[in-house]
């Protein structure tokens, strides 16, 4: 029980590191892209560029989602990776 409580626990570790990580990443995508944004705005109100980098921040938040819901499967399984004893 105790090597299965190391394992969660180091897991857990890992997975809130990956967690922030992603966290930083999203923010640095979500601060380039709303700086590209008011750029573009600038430049030219009627042009598609900034339909672009909308669609392009709108990515960045999936992403950081789907490396969220990784990093929850991943725990998952690792909690089921030894049956419990009961």
């Amino acid at each position: 029980m105790a090597r299965l409580s190391k394992k969660v626990s180091k897991l857990e570790k890992k997975a809130d590191q990956l967690r922030k990580k992603a966290e930083r990443k999203g923010k640095e995508l979500q601060s380039a892209t709303s700086d590209r944004i008011e750029d573009l705005a600038k430049e030219d109100k009627s042009s598609k560029k900034g339909l672009i980098a909308l669609v392009l921040a709108a990515g960045a938040g999936v992403a950081a989602v789907v490396l969220k819901k990784k990093r929850d499967q991943e725990l998952d399984e690792a909690l089921w990776e030894e049956p419990r004893s009961i």
